[in-house]
């Protein structure tokens, strides 16, 4: 009868053992470099945190298998305990690391029995000293020395304010080492290039001046240090002994990436010049970050992470409606913006929801945020850049072009020099041209008028005749950029431009456009009457007829101020220049639409003609 017992428990005893602890146990593998033990982990939840080690060790049903995903609880206040068993089916001892994977975890204690006999204890965290940690790594990482044939019991105690996240990796030591060699490269290169495109950008607020550009250099300065933190790096190479800081360091960077971002966006789309209400949203969630940043000092972190989490998904979101908006209403490189941050606010909204344990860790939701800030800070440089080369791009085209055609130079045959030479002064000419001519207008630029400036200047000065200088503005012509839009001012520029040409008779007379709506004009070799006379047939071809664009039709008129006389000896061109720009504010002052005249004498005296009121046409 007793057999009979025995024989019949059999099964429910193999089902008892089946569901005991050492179900767990992983196989060492001489091949694998690595594995993912995360299927053979046991975890055991203790809300009080009153268990001790002796307590856990005792047999109990109450374990839990992990399964196939890494170990990954949320935010929670309990303390969490796992167990792994690992077993050396080989004859010889093997060393072999155990990593997990997951650097901000508060305090993390792990104990080592051999066939229950205690061979090491290690206590690590955030929260404790880096150097307490038996190999100096950013995640917490444990030798594991195995005897021929010996089966280890591995306990972890996790007691966190973070996110519990235990992905546990078993690793040989050359293929650790090998990984973190690799993994110490593309980290290296991804701060490398943040950092020097922090550096461009800054360097680039100190010319420009900017205020974009900083808050673009916060962000990318920011967001790799948030990175560094949340990744152990930071702990690891630049504040090992500062406990303290580094619980609060995670939320800082954090808070101020938020916050600059949304200052930057709302400079960079000029948000504030075409709707109030984004702007001010912009604004709110500056505000909130850079409280919240400055809270975490004082703050507990899981409180900070709280804010953070919901409000960086929110400003992730309206960051890009406002650039799909600003692309949508034709906001210069707006789509840049919107691909760029396309990258980064997808790395972002993944790396929250992991947080939220929506997402399970993985590397993607682990890194992505990295590999898009690069493309993302890639991709704004060069929009950002570009608002500063527009102008200068066709110059250094031809530079460009001009050096080719000087390489190519070198490696001719002898009797292709000529050839060549012909083709680089061709070049230059092009060059020098492009160099001096506005690109709205095609009228000479201010560069090129102040050297014809001068020399006529001198010129007339040498064989005492005189030389006339008219400046001009075309009157309300902010107006007209306001009313009708900068085409039409840009279109209005254009016919004035031609218009005022249209009206010179001689080669010597040379015309450029100064700056903004004002041209300047010289006439060499000529006196009061004929400038007065050249003023007044400007004056009037441009107010003759209404400024006709694809948009509108409008009427404008110009000011003119001019100086005219003998340059004497000692004096200067600026001071005639001068002394047309004062004869301009007088027709300005009263009342527009005409033109004011100041002879300048042989002595350098000015005595002012008044040419009375024009009437306008």
């Amino acid at each position: 009868m007793n057999t009979l017992l025995v024989w019949l428990m059999r099964p429910v005893v193999f089902f008892i053992l089946l569901l005991q602890p050492w179900c767990a146990m992983a196989l060492l593998s001489a091949e694998a470099s690595s594995s993912a033990v995360n299927e053979h982990v046991q975890f055991l939840e203790d809300p009080d945190g009153r268990y001790t080690i002796e307590t856990v060790r005792k047999p109990d049903d109450h374990w839990v298998p992990q399964g196939q995903k890494a170990f990954n609880q949320g935010y929670s206040d309990s303390t969490w305990w796992l167990h792994l068993q690992l077993e050396n089916p080989a004859d010889a001892s093997t060393l072999r690391y155990l990593e997990l994977g997951y650097a901000v975890l508060d305090y993390v204690d792990v104990w080592v029995y051999d066939s229950g006999k205690l061979l090491d204890s290690y206590q690590m965290g955030d929260k404790r000293v880096f150097a307490e940690r038996p190999i100096e790594h950013r995640f917490f990482v444990v030798p594991l020395h195995f005897p021929p044939g010996a089966t280890l019991d591995i306990y972890y105690r996790i007691k966190t304010s973070t996110s519990v996240q235990a992905p546990l990796t078993l690793w040989q030591r050359d293929a650790f080492e090998n990984r973190e060699n690799q993994a110490n490269i593309a980290q290296g290169l991804y701060y490398g290039a943040m950092f020097v495109i922090a550096i461009y950008n800054f360097l680039i607020f100190i010319v420009v001046g900017e205020r974009s550009y900083l808050y673009y250099v916060v962000v990318v300065v920011s967001l790799p240090l948030f990175i560094a933190s949340l990744s152990g790096q930071a702990y690891h190479y630049i504040w090992p002994n500062a406990v303290g800081w580094n619980d609060h360091s995670i939320p800082f960077f954090l808070a101020l990436t938020f916050g600059s971002s949304a200052l930057f966006t709302r400079r960079f789309l000029q948000v504030r010049e075409w709707s109030r209400v984004l702007n001010i949203g912009l604004t709110g969630i500056a505000v909130a970050a850079f409280s919240t940043a400055l809270l975490s000092f004082v703050s507990p972190y899981r409180l900070s992470i709280h804010v953070l989490v919901p409000l960086g998904l929110f400003a992730c979101l309206f960051e890009m409606l406002v650039g799909v908006m600003s692309w949508y209403k034709g906001v210069n490189n707006a789509r840049f913006y919107v691909i760029a941050w396309l990258f980064f606010l997808g790395g972002g909204v993944l790396l929250a929801l992991n947080k939220l344990s929506i997402l399970p860790t993985n590397f993607i939701t682990e890194y992505a945020v990295q590999i898009g800030s690069v493309l993302e800070a890639v991709l704004l440089s060069f929009a950002m850049a570009e608002r500063i080369n527009v102008e200068r791009k066709l110059r250094f085209a031809a530079q460009d072009e001009a050096l080719q055609v000087t390489r190519r130079l070198n490696g001719e045959l002898e009797q292709r020099v000529r050839e060549r030479t012909l083709e680089l002064e061709k070049l230059n000419s092009r060059l020098e041209e492009m160099s001096n001519t506005d690109q709205l207008t095609k009228l000479k630029n201010r560069r090129y008028m102040e050297n014809v400036m001068q020399k006529e200047w001198a010129r007339c000065m040498r064989y005492k005749r005189d030389f006339a200088i008219l400046m001009l503005d075309v009157d309300f012509f902010k107006r007209v950029n306001d009313e009708y839009g900068h085409p039409a001012g840009d279109a209005c520029l254009k016919l004035v431009a031609e218009r005022v040409n249209d009206c010179i008779r001689w080669p010597s007379d040379q015309l450029a456009r100064y700056g903004g709506e004002e041209f300047c004009l010289i006439l060499p070799e000529t006196g009061a009457e004929g400038a007065r006379v050249v003023a007044e047939r400007i004056r009037k071809a441009v107010a003759a007829n209404p400024i006709e664009t694809d948009s509108a039709t409008f009427n404008v008129t110009v000011s003119i101020g001019v100086c005219v006389g003998v340059p004497p000896q000692g004096g200067s061109v600026e001071a005639m220049l001068k002394s047309s720009d004062l004869a301009l504010y007088q027709s300005k002052e009263n009342g527009r639409n005409r033109v004011t005249l100041y002879r300048q004498d042989q002595l350098g005296n000015v005595a002012h003609l008044s040419m009375g009121r024009a009437s306008k046409e």
